[in-house]
């Protein structure tokens, strides 16, 4: 109907997402540092999924609907000017950091992973090393945690694909094209998470890491994106009761989970189901409901730099022991958590923002963008490669000295 909204014209700035994206970070870095605390803080990689899902299939709906066709150059470039700048200044002070203060013998197992983080399989990378029995408790390594954001790359990649196929069979077919996109994403989620839990059972690690066994989370968020495409403003008490419910189910099996090796598996729909309920609730209005948390200032800005506060706060963590030579105490995690949101507003302010959003109505251009993000990781790359093996045959020429 002419003058009608647009279904798919919602902002992606949404006060529950950014609340969202603070509980998953929180629940992150709460394992991390106190894993006592929030045994399964893990699961916030979860929430992550379900609301990228969410964003991005809206994201290339409302492309869809606004200019009646996908733009993959496009979409690619957004997502490099989101993600690509922050994860290699991060990845770069690992690699200087790994050169300055960790010992040689650890520069080979280290720099695997780096770079396998930094042209993102870190996943896989991972997902390898767990079957080899000796590499099997998999060591923790100061960029472990960009496995989650190479399972998210590499969803980037194939799920435009998959709807611009789903856009070409409607076509085809003189079928409406949101209902193809609809079935076909179905599918796909649904044969994911049938292999998701056929694999837990037969190797939960492995399940774990796999794109494959994941892909169903981002699906279940992309799926919501299209079947709830208008703003909810009704049933305000209803929404607050599923909002709340959905908060429960997020945080309950954080504290409270304990045998990670029936994970993801059925386990793992705990989580999602939250959060697709706090999705869909939206922000009701009751005066009982979540929402008056949610938009609290400390609560939206900590959605907001959550993408820098999960690349920097592991780092930190990891390098400190190295820099003080033992083991970091209590006390100590809480300045370092503070320390990792300190940084992570000024990643926020001087590498996330600037990159994606330009200073003054200035952009960089995609060729400089594409340039210098491809020169940074040629030399990580290139610093991850050389380092090891010189540290080797110094190790091999002291070791023939010594003989001598």
């Amino acid at each position: 109907m002419v003058g009608s909204p647009s279904p798919f014209a919602r902002s992606t700035v949404r006060p529950e997402i950014q609340a969202l994206r603070a509980v998953a970070v929180g629940a992150v870095v709460l394992h991390h540092g106190w894993p006592a605390v929030a045994p399964a803080g893990y699961m916030g990689v979860d929430v992550f999924f379900v609301v990228s899902g969410f964003l991005i299939t809206g994201l290339l709906m409302r492309e869809i609907e606004q200019r009646g066709r996908l733009s993959l150059r496009d979409f690619y470039l957004r997502r490099a000017r989101r993600i690509l700048p922050a994860a290699m200044a991060t990845l770069a002070v690992v690699s200087a950091l790994t050169l300055l203060v960790v010992p040689q013998r650890e520069w080979r197992s280290w720099f695997r992973e780096i770079i396998a983080s930094t042209l993102y399989y870190e996943n896989w990378q991972l997902a390898v090393d767990s079957q080899i029995p000796r590499r099997a408790d998999l060591e923790s390594t100061p960029v472990q945690h960009f496995w989650s954001l190479s399972v998210e790359e590499q969803f980037y990649l194939f799920w435009p694909i998959l709807i611009i196929a789903a856009l070409w069979i409607a076509a085809r077919r003189a079928a409406a094209s949101v209902t193809v996109v609809l079935v076909t994403l179905s599918v796909v989620t649904v044969a994911s998470f049938i292999h998701s839990v056929l694999l837990t059972a037969q190797d939960a690690n492995l399940a774990y890491f796999s794109t494959f066994a994941r892909t169903w989370e981002f699906g279940v968020g992309g799926i919501l994106a299209i079947v709830s495409r208008s703003p909810r403003t009704d049933r305000a008490g209803v929404r607050s009761a599923v909002s709340w419910a959905g908060l429960l189910l997020i945080a309950v099996p954080i504290v409270a989970f304990r045998s990670p090796e029936v994970f993801p598996g059925f386990v793992v729909l705990v989580p999602v189901l939250g959060t697709l309920a706090v999705i869909w609730a939206g922000m009701p209005v009751a005066v009982w409901s979540p929402a008056r948390l949610a938009a609290l200032r400390p609560v939206q800005w900590t959605g907001d730099v959550s993408y820098s506060l999960y690349l920097w706060h592991w780092p930190i963590f990891m390098f400190t022991p190295y820099l003080t030579g033992v083991p970091s105490p209590p006390w100590l995690m809480a300045v370092l958590v503070a320390l990792s949101f300190l940084v992570a507003g000024l990643s926020k302010r001087w590498i996330e923002d600037p990159f994606r959003h330009g200073r003054r109505g200035m952009r960089l251009r995609p060729v400089f963008l594409l340039s210098g993000m491809a020169g940074v990781i040629a030399l990580i790359v290139g610093a991850g490669v050389v380092a090891p093996t010189v540290a080797a045959e110094r190790q091999v020429a002291c070791e023939r000295r010594s003989d001598e």
